[in-house]
């Protein structure tokens, strides 16, 4: 089930996607907080902005992306998405990154 949302199935999963991606997408690709993360790859539980989307839809072995607006959500997805958003993958995979290596930025996709 979708979490803190009265019953509605899809639309109960879209209306919560839409409620967190502002919040849980903050913290983007170190650098770049997006005032609109409209898309998400759902398998690293990460929003992400138009351009970025784009780059991420490149590595589908790597990426899964969807619209937050626009495509179906299931309960599953949803959860993980609730359970990690930016800060959480950030931690979670730039823990062991050399300082030296360059974290990409919205403007790379410009």
């Amino acid at each position: 089930m979708c979490p803190s949302l009265a019953p509605a199935g899809v639309l109960r999963c879209q209306n919560f996607l839409l409620l967190q991606a502002p919040e849980l997408g903050r913290s983007h690709g170190g650098k770049f907080t997006s005032a609109n993360p409209d898309w998400a790859s759902h398998n690293l539980g990460i929003f992400i902005c138009l351009n970025c989307s784009g780059i991420h839809r490149n590595i589908p072995q790597v990426s899964k992306v969807k619209s937050v607006r626009l495509d179906d959500w299931d309960d599953a997805q949803v959860e993980f998405m609730a359970s990690n958003g930016n800060n959480v993958a950030k931690a979670k995979y730039e823990s062991k990154m050399p300082p030296f290596y360059y974290k990409p930025t919205f403007l790379d996709c410009q």
